[in-house]
C-alpha cells in the first residue's frame, strides 16, 4: 500500500507543478494531463459501475441466461462513462488552475486522512468480503465517504477565503468588473476558464447580495448555495476518482470478472442440481 499512496501523492504535486507552470507550456501539456486525469477517472467510474451491475445481475438473472451476458456492459456502458470521465477531469484542471492555496493545502493534507480511512475500511470488510473484491468494494465505499470529508472541508475553507466584493451590485456590472482575462493560448483552456469564472463570480455575488437579508434571498439564495454545492461535489467527487483510480489501475483488473465468473459458475450448479 506504500507504492500507492506513493503515486497518489506524486499524481498531487504532479498536478500542482503543471498549474504553476508559465505559458505556453500549460497549455501545451492540458491535452496529454486531461487524457491522463480522464483515464483515471473512468478506470474509478467503470469499475464501481461494473461492481454495481454484477450484484444486479447476480441478484436477479440466472448465470445461464442471455440477459445475464448482455447486461454486464459493454461498449454503451463504457461510452458513458467515458464521456462523463472527460468532463469531470477539464471540470477539475480547470478548478485547479484558480483553487486557492490554502485550497491547494486542504486537498494535499487531507491525502493522509484519506489513507487511513482506507486502511481502516479494509481492515473492517476483511473478514466479510469475498477476497477477489475486497479492494474493489473498499474503493466503492472509499470513495462517498472520502468525498464527504473533502467537501466538508472545501465548503469551509471556501467561504472563510476573501471574496471581490459585489455587494449591492447588478450581475452584469459584477462580472465586467472582476472578470479576469485567462493568459491562455489554447482556445479551449481559455474558453473553460472564462465560464469557471463566470460560475465562481456568480456564486458570489448571489451568495455576497443574500445574505443577511431575508427580504431578498429566496430563490435567489437558495440558487447560490445550491451552485456552490453542486460545484464543489463535482470538483471533489472527480478529485476522489481519480485517487481511486490509481488504485483501481494497480489492482488486478480481472478482480470483479472473476468474482462475476465463480458466482455465474455457482448459479448454473444450484440451476441445474435443482432441475
Amino acid at each position: 500500500m506504500q507504492s500507492l499512496y506513493i503515486l497518489q501523492l506524486t499524481a498531487a504535486f504532479f498536478l500542482f507543478g503543471w498549474r504553476h507552470l508559465p505559458e505556453p507550456y500549460l497549455g501545451w501539456l492540458l491535452l496529454p494531463v486531461w487524457a491522463v486525469a480522464g483515464y483515471l477517472i473512468f478506470a474509478s467510474s467503470i469499475e464501481a459501475a461494473r461492481l454495481r451491475r454484477s450484484a444486479w445481475l447476480n441478484q436477479y438473472l440466472l448465470a445461464d441466461s442471455l440477459w445475464h451476458v448482455r447486461l454486464r456492459g459493454g461498449w454503451l456502458l463504457n461510452s458513458w462513462h467515458l464521456l462523463l470521465s472527460a468532463v469531470l477531469a477539464l471540470f477539475m484542471l480547470v478548478k485547479l488552475l484558480w483553487l486557492s492555496p490554502w485550497l491547494w493545502l486542504m486537498l494535499l493534507v487531507g491525502l493522509p486522512l484519506l489513507w487511513w480511512l482506507d486502511s481502516k475500511l479494509r481492515s473492517r470488510l476483511q473478514s466479510h468480503v469475498k477476497p477477489p473484491l475486497l479492494n474493489a468494494v473498499s474503493r466503492r465505499l472509499l470513495v462517498p465517504l472520502g468525498a464527504a470529508l473533502f467537501l466538508c472541508g472545501y465548503l469551509l475553507m471556501s467561504l472563510s477565503l476573501s471574496q471581490p466584493n459585489m455587494q449591492g451590485m447588478d450581475w452584469i456590472d459584477a462580472l465586467g468588473r472582476h472578470m479576469q482575462d485567462s493568459q491562455s493560448s489554447l482556445p479551449l483552456l481559455a474558453l473553460s476558464e472564462r465560464a469557471h469564472q463566470i460560475l465562481e463570480l456568480s456564486v458570489q455575488w448571489a451568495l455576497q447580495n443574500t445574505l443577511g437579508d431575508a427580504d431578498n434571498s429566496g430563490i435567489l439564495g437558495v440558487l447560490a448555495w445550491s451552485l456552490l454545492l453542486i460545484s464543489g461535489s463535482a470538483f471533489i467527487w472527480a478529485w476522489m476518482r481519480m485517487l481511486t483510480g490509481i488504485a483501481a489501475l494497480r489492482s488486478k483488473p480481472a478482480g470483479v470478472k472473476n468474482a462475476e465468473t465463480q458466482a455465474g459458475h455457482r448459479q448454473a450448479a444450484a440451476a441445474q442440481e435443482h432441475r
